[in-house]
């Protein structure tokens, strides 16, 4: 939101002639304090006003645009997002590899998986993960818990690895920070979680979707557009520890649905996750802007 405003603002006062801005979500939220959320209304408008389009990723914040006031319905239009097909495909990462893969982050090979991709914030709702990782062990002490991504230490609600063991959960979580071997990982899991606050149209559940793992994710904008709730994974009340626990606990026990799930996730990814998608609607955009 910082760079999408301070971007259009220089962009416009330093006589660019086309000026675009893609949204990746807007920062006010529903659960926002009412002054803050109508400052950050205010912002955007400004911001609104220095672009010739708004491309947003995701149909809701077009809406949320419209509603509040910041830009006309033919200012701002869908995207969508996207990711790399060929690459996240669990056809193309041989089990020999994730053999090894396994052994070196020391998985039990007959436990399950339950996974997370993001940075370590709060606002991605990890507190509310492990809070639900307590109960999901207590239903099976096996359960595994592997969190991927960069600790964020700029941010003011930074988490470092050593918040596990304030729920009991340490032993039962691979902390694995920042990887490149992403379609690796999501091979090892059965279920990604996403418990985020705020989203512009996350990444993670269609890389797993792709990948053909099912995804729990929070019920706000962004990820309603990437998760189809009881199609390719389920939707839950943001920060509610209890329903994501349900959750968690409804897939892991029944393979047969998780299975399901995956194979409706890789046919979406298909369809509408498609990275090449979305490289066409910018380039047409841009080209009709250029005329």
């Amino acid at each position: 939101p910082k760079a999408g405003l301070l971007g259009q603002l220089a962009a416009r006062l330093s006589g660019v002639p086309v000026v675009v801005n893609t949204l990746h979500g807007f920062y006010f939220h529903d659960d926002m304090k009412p002054a803050s959320r109508r400052f950050y209304i205010w912002m955007e408008r400004i911001a609104a006003k220095c672009s010739d389009t708004i491309l947003s990723q995701n149909k809701e914040d077009i809406a949320t645009a419209v509603a509040e006031g910041i830009a006309d319905p033919d200012l701002v239009k869908w995207l969508g997002n996207g990711i790399d097909i060929e690459r996240f495909d669990r056809r193309r990462v041989p089990d020999r590899d994730l053999d090894a893969l396994r052994r070196s982050i020391e998985l039990d090979p007959d436990a399950p998986v339950v996974g997370f991709v993001g940075r370590l914030v709060e606002e991605k709702g990890l507190l509310d993960l492990l809070e639900a990782a307590k109960t999901a062990c207590n239903h099976d002490p096996a359960t595994q818990f592997l969190i991927v991504g960069p600790y964020d230490e700029e941010k003011p609600d930074a988490l470092r690895p050593e918040v596990a063991e304030r729920y009991g959960v340490a032993e039962q979580c691979r902390f694995l920070g920042m990887r490149q071997d992403m379609p690796e990982l999501y091979a090892l899991m059965d279920v990604l979680v996403l418990p985020s606050y705020r989203e512009g149209f996350p990444r993670a559940p269609m890389e797993a979707s792709a990948m053909g793992v099912p995804a729990i994710v929070t019920d706000i904008r962004g990820c309603r557009e990437a998760v189809e709730h009881d199609v390719n994974g389920l939707l839950f009340p943001v920060g509610d520890s209890g329903a994501l626990a349900d959750a968690l606990i409804e897939l892991l026990d029944d393979e047969e649905r998780r299975a399901d799930m995956g194979a409706a996730g890789r046919t979406m990814a298909e369809e509408r996750f498609d990275e090449q998608l979305v490289f066409g609607r910018v380039l047409r955009e841009y080209e009709r802007l250029l005329e």
